[in-house]
């Protein structure tokens, strides 16, 4: 029988409900160094099989770092996921205790493969947020500098908004650089992969591998297409609602874009996904849709390729 071990979090406590053989025990500890620790130790002692606790904005994220950091892997599940799943429970009242063993019945029962925790991903998800909102801050600038060039009682801010604009993109590209720097430390794989792949640049490297590095092993080609919006759907309801099959894009926006941008020029250099858009042309489908394909290509070599790369890596 697994041991779990749920944790409630809030500001100033981590409530914890360990369940041995369906028996819960619970332990209080504090929310910082001290009380990570204790946790830590109980973990450990009692050889803990699986270990989560719910999103909670930042109350969890210096626990999530420091499990990281000790070689432990944690789910991190939706608050909503356990609200729906303590319904059948039997549950009555709701306390950060409740909470707790409620977490731990979802570790038992639940179906935890989306809820797998990412180390990569985490590290670079703040640093690629800064990214995108210094974008649309030098958008919004040139729009502004657009709108005051009608005005000309107002023009004597432009030269200032100039300087923003021009501090905003140096200060953009060297966030880029010290991402890819950071990206080929982190994932040597990443450089590899960019050297092999005709049309993979650093920029779609620095979004999609922390992406997929940790647990890409786990999802076939296309549960990995299907994640980042590249699946076909249909919208069909009896005779009368009929349209087109189109890509659910219900992956990483910017992802999707890097993607189509790397995916325009590889037709051109690289042969095998240039021999691949012809012949999809010559067979009849629409540019978009042969495009699309080479996206996909894209995405499932680049998976390929870190999955030989890491297995080498284990290897030696």
């Amino acid at each position: 029988m697994n041991n779990l071990l749920g944790i409630d979090v809030s500001k100033d406590t981590l409530d914890c409900c360990l369940l041995i053989q369906n028996e819960p025990y619970y332990h209080i500890y504090k929310n910082n160094d001290d009380g990570f620790f204790n946790l830590l130790t109980l973990y450990s002692n009692f050889k803990v099989d699986s270990l989560g606790f719910e999103s909670t904005g930042n109350y969890h994220k210096k626990l999530e770092k420091y499990l990281f950091d000790n070689g432990v892997n944690p789910y991190i599940i939706k608050p909503t996921s356990v609200f729906n799943f303590r319904k059948s429970l039997n549950i009555h009242g709701k306390t950060d205790k409740t909470d707790s063993y409620a977490i731990a019945r979802f570790l038992k029962d639940g179906d935890l493969t989306e809820y797998l925790s990412y180390p990569t991903r985490e590290l670079f998800k703040p640093l690629l947020s800064s990214l995108t909102l210094l974008q649309k801050q030098i958008r919004q600038t040139k729009n502004s500098i657009h709108a005051i060039k009608l005005y000309p009682v107002s023009s004597d801010v432009l030269d200032d908004l100039y300087d923003v604009e021009k501090y905003l993109i140096i200060t953009k590209s060297r966030i880029e650089d010290k991402l890819i720097t950071l990206l080929y430390t982190t994932c040597p794989e990443a450089k590899k992969i960019k050297r092999d792949i005709s049309g993979v640049g650093d920029k779609l490297l620095i979004y999609l591998i922390p992406h997929i590095y940790d647990h890409f092993d786990k999802f076939t080609l296309k549960q990995i297409n299907a994640f980042f919006g590249l699946n076909p759907i249909s919208y069909q309801s009896g005779t009368s609602v009929y349209k087109k099959d189109k890509i659910s894009k219900h992956g990483d926006a910017q992802i999707l874009k890097l993607l189509y941008m790397s995916a325009v020029p590889s037709i051109r250099s690289n042969q095998i996904l240039k021999e691949k858009y012809l012949r999809l042309k010559a067979n009849g489908k629409p540019s978009k849709v042969a495009l699309v394909a080479v996206m996909s290509h894209l995405l499932r070599a680049i998976v390929i390729k870190l999955a030989q790369y890491k297995k080498r890596e284990l290897k030696k």
